[in-house]
């Protein structure tokens, strides 16, 4: 077994108890023999309670990085953890799920057997009270950011639906240091699996080694917050554009880079031509933006309320 050191990567936020407790143990009980546990709290109110770590995380040492006068959100509060980190291995983790106890061990197995930089696992579905209502989102999903392989070109997918959710990705930490400075219009999670399979090799692990709990305080859900179309432009459009400014910046000659503009760009002037013709790009989104380019602004206030309720 490869021994170099993995370092978990945990940003917490006001947590659950309950849930954190239970991700802790998920942690404590990791096969893998050298672990290290970084934690940053970004609350900034309500401090985490520490001996909550003393109490859990027995098997293997860590550390809680110094407070922060003001918000980093979560994006910054990872990159804050990547620089801190000094293992051989990067596994993010959020502060409400659950890891199998041998995901560490297969991840950092399977990244050595085919020779790559990042590995993103399948996962379960868990509800608030730890019932899996998904066994194994990759074979209950059709969608394509839930069916790539190892060594796929996934990066201009990538940019605009993310393919990993960062409780599922562990990659070689000089990839994510690779990365920084994160940009801050996307998550950390779409940023270094869109940074790493530029430069390097990304892979998919065919097993659900995480549980991902769904309730209603994730922070996700395309039309949260979104009540008219200027809300959905200036909160999910424009921030995508910022982004990929940023990858622009980072990778000037990167191949893809003018059908990303284009596709960003159709999607800011509601260019429904470009954006039926690049579809493949985003499927959902393109749909989602061609009807949004047709109903009038009323329209399309009443439909967001609709799905809201629904979803």
């Amino acid at each position: 077994m490869n021994n170099k050191q993995v370092d978990i990567l945990l940003s917490v936020y006001n947590p659950n108890e309950e849930y954190l407790i239970k991700q802790l143990i998920s942690l404590n009980n990791q096969t893998y023999p050298n672990l290290k546990l970084y934690i940053f709290d970004d609350c900034i109110k309500k401090r985490c309670n520490l001996d909550l770590f003393k109490k859990y995380i027995t098997n293997f040492s860590y550390e809680v990085l110094p407070y922060c006068e003001e918000n980093l959100n979560y994006m910054g509060a990872f990159e804050k953890l990547v620089q801190r980190s000094d293992g051989e291995y990067i596994a993010f983790c959020d502060q409400d799920d659950i890891w199998m106890d041998d995901k560490v061990e297969k991840c950092v197995a399977y990244m050595n057997e085919k020779n790559i930089d990042l590995v993103v696992t399948d996962k379960q579905i868990i509800d608030e009270n730890d019932n899996v209502t998904c066994s194994s989102v990759r074979k209950h999903s059709n969608k394509n950011y839930d069916n790539w392989n190892t060594y796929d070109d996934i990066t201009k997918y990538n940019i605009f639906v993310t393919y990993a959710v960062g409780m599922s990705i562990i990659m070689k930490a000089s990839f994510a240091k690779k990365s920084l400075p994160f940009s801050k219009y996307t998550g950390h999670d779409k940023w270094v699996l869109a940074c790493t399979s530029t430069e390097g090799k990304v892979g998919y692990l065919n097993l659900p080694l995480v549980q991902y709990r769904r309730h209603g305080k994730n922070v996700s859900g395309v039309l949260i917050g979104i009540e008219t179309k200027e809300d959905y432009i200036n909160q999910r459009i424009m921030p995508d554009l910022k982004m990929i400014e940023d990858f622009k910046q980072k990778y000037p000659n990167h191949k893809d880079l003018n059908e990303i503009e284009k596709f960003a760009n159709a999607r800011r002037t509601g260019n429904i031509k470009t954006l039926f013709k690049l579809r493949y790009l985003a499927p959902d989104i393109a749909k989602f933006d061609i009807v949004t380019a047709l109903l009038p602004k009323k329209l399309f206030s009443f439909m967001v309320k609709i799905a809201q309720k629904i979803s």
